[in-house]
């Protein structure tokens, strides 16, 4: 009897647990702060770089500005904004206590700030390949009320690979590639790619308000690869 039961019981059970792991997650789920007080503007703080590398800063945050407006969102002058928190002291900072944020709501006038930390920064390269990995997490914290109103997380990996059949020409062109290239693209392209995965639309976008259906990665987490 308890096999019978069982036996009936056991291709619900599973139906059940299949349905809950298919379910789809959305923006607005994930992120309903961010959709009842949408701010229209985002400061850029200084990211934190948590990697040996260190022009990782300035590539990393320079290419944050143009990846966010893309989505609709006023972005303030970055090295102006940079300029300002040196001059006060805050550049280096990594906790933005309520107060901090009112602060710099008072003197901005920005609804929400970016806070980015680098993971990871690492190039690599082996005979005809070369590598760059960049593993970022994202976070907007609210002015006003200093929630967290957003986040996630991007692992990047860009391949520096050689066009030549040559092996030696080929592991020559590979070697000048890791060493020599211009990362800002990487990072504008690993930033973008980001924020059109995780990011729902800002006020200043045609789409705005039209994405609180869209599934976002598991996890928050997004995996980008790029071939150079």
């Amino acid at each position: 009897m308890k096999r019978i039961i069982y036996l009936f019981l056991f291709p619900i059970v599973l139906l059940y647990f299949s349905g809950c792991a298919y379910q789809e997650y959305t923006l607005l789920d994930a992120y309903p702060n961010l959709y009842e007080n949408p701010p229209a503007s985002i400061l850029i703080l200084p990211p934190v770089n948590k990697s040996t590398a260190v022009e990782a800063k300035e590539y990393f945050a320079c290419s944050l500005s143009e990846a966010i407006g893309s989505k609709g969102y006023y972005t303030f002058p970055v090295e102006a904004v940079f300029t300002v928190l040196r001059d006060e002291g805050l550049y280096d900072t990594e906790i933005y206590t309520p107060e901090l944020l009112t602060n710099l709501y008072k003197y901005f006038q920005a609804d929400a700030v970016l806070l980015t930390s680098i993971e990871k920064w690492d190039k690599t390269w082996f005979l005809t390949s070369g590598n760059l990995q960049i593993d970022a997490k994202y976070t907007l914290l609210s002015t006003t009320t200093g929630e967290k109103i957003w986040d996630f997380t991007s692992h990047t990996d860009v391949e520096l690979t050689s066009s030549s059949d040559n092996l030696l020409v080929s592991m020559l062109e590979s070697a000048i590639k890791t060493a020599v290239e211009d990362y800002f693209p990487n990072c504008l392209a690993a930033n973008k790619e980001t924020m059109n995965r995780g990011l729902p639309y800002g006020k200043h976008h045609p789409l705005f308000g039209t994405d609180t259906a869209y599934s976002i990665p598991p996890g928050k987490t997004v995996d980008i690869k790029i071939n150079k």
